[in-house]
């Protein structure tokens, strides 16, 4: 049994971190360990999306060792995902591609998909073939902070320290720097 969770992190901010560590703490007591799919990797450059897949992963890992260390590190894994056709795409066709991106890197079928969007849209990815082995579990990101806030103070110069873990907030201007260079 594993954890996934799926998400842009277009920049990786303190709701994707609270996720993450109630994410963590259900894996840890069933002796699981937790996988986190960066969606979106083949997109960067737009408004969007406008931040690279490898500073993206550079900045959920630099987060993740400032909250969790090294041991607790070796349980949580972060892998790349690239979109099948757009990231607006619910249907079961990308559900499975999701489902067997994760089992390719998990190697278990048998996961718990933790989701912070509208229980609906989880279902509009599964159909009855693949939800028998899935679990899904509801984390609330808190306080209705999104990735579109976060890039919205950033580009308006506000202080972004209460938005983002510690680690992404030092690299607030180059994450502006690629915000700035969009199309």
């Amino acid at each position: 049994m594993v954890g996934c969770i799926l998400f842009r992190a277009q920049p990786f901010h303190n709701g994707h971190m609270n996720m993450v560590k109630k994410a963590y703490e259900d894996c840890k007591s069933t002796n699981t360990d937790l996988y986190i799919f960066i969606g979106s990797a083949d997109k960067s450059g737009t408004v969007r999306n406008p931040l690279p897949i490898n500073f993206r992963r550079m900045l959920i890992e630099g987060a993740l060792h400032e909250q969790f260390g090294v041991v607790d590190l070796a349980h949580i894994h972060v892998v790349e995902l690239e979109d099948m056709t757009d990231e607006s795409d619910n249907s079961y066709s990308w559900g499975r591609y999701l489902f067997l991106k994760m089992f390719y890197h998990t190697k278990d079928a048998d996961m718990t998909i933790y989701y912070s969007d509208r229980p609906d849209i989880m279902l509009n990815w599964f159909d009855a073939q693949d939800r028998w082995c899935l679990r899904f579990k509801f984390l609330d990101r808190f306080e209705g902070i999104s990735a579109t806030l976060v890039r919205n103070i950033i580009l308006n110069d506000m202080p972004v320290d209460k938005y983002v873990p510690p680690f992404v907030n030092m690299h607030i201007e180059e994450i502006k720097k690629y915000m700035k260079e969009v199309k």
